[in-house]
């Protein structure tokens, strides 16, 4: 069984046996999503800098350490550190964000461009972009790109939602096995990288 952090770096598809997809409907509650079917993408770069990191607290673990990720530079390659996986790398490649395991590409959980209602193959599963959902984060109004990634796993059909929020890129990771939330993490103190010395 993946770690906590194995899922939130490549979305459970590694390791995990592709039994079939299919789209799941655009979720509507809890969340009134704005876009419509067609809508442009208006999603700017996610954040590829070197000390870029990201502090999730799950609110369904309230107890449980913080979920950290950071981007560290490896020979021209970005190395997603606090994945247990070793040889876990994120770049982008065209419209997409990939990542990829030992030389592989395993995901691509972002599209840069493109419509809402759109959907792309994503590892063992099926992405889709939902709309646009506002967050308060960092003491302010944030409007986040909603991503949903649908598989089926051997425990059932799960959901993956990812906000992605421009130059920031994750702010929330929620997990959802047969409509039931099994994870919802946000991040704690977004600021910006520091700049490089």
């Amino acid at each position: 069984m993946f770690s906590i952090i194995a899922r939130c770096v490549v979305f459970a598809a590694l390791g995990s046996s592709a039994g079939g997809c299919r789209a799941v409907e655009r979720p509507v509650s809890p969340w009134r999503l704005e876009g419509f079917p067609g809508a442009a993408i208006e999603v700017e770069p996610f954040p590829l800098d070197p000390g870029t990191t990201w502090r999730f607290r799950d609110r369904l673990d309230p107890a449980a350490p913080p979920l950290e990720l950071r981007l560290a530079g490896d020979a021209g390659a970005l190395t997603l550190e606090g994945a247990r996986e070793g040889g876990v790398t994120i770049a982008r490649n065209g419209d997409f964000l990939e990542i990829s395991k030992d030389g592989r590409v395993v995901d691509r959980p972002l599209r840069f461009s493109g419509r809402v209602g759109e959907s792309w193959r994503s590892g063992d599963g099926q992405a889709t972009a939902f709309g646009y959902d506002r967050l308060k984060l960092g003491g302010g109004d944030r409007r986040a790109l909603v991503i949903g990634v649908d598989r089926r796993t051997a425990k059932g059909r799960e959901r993956d939602l990812y906000w992605f929020v421009p130059a920031m890129g994750w702010v929330r990771l929620r997990t959802e096995r047969e409509g039931r939330a099994i994870r919802d993490a946000f991040l704690v103190d977004p600021e910006p990288p520091e700049p490089p010395n």
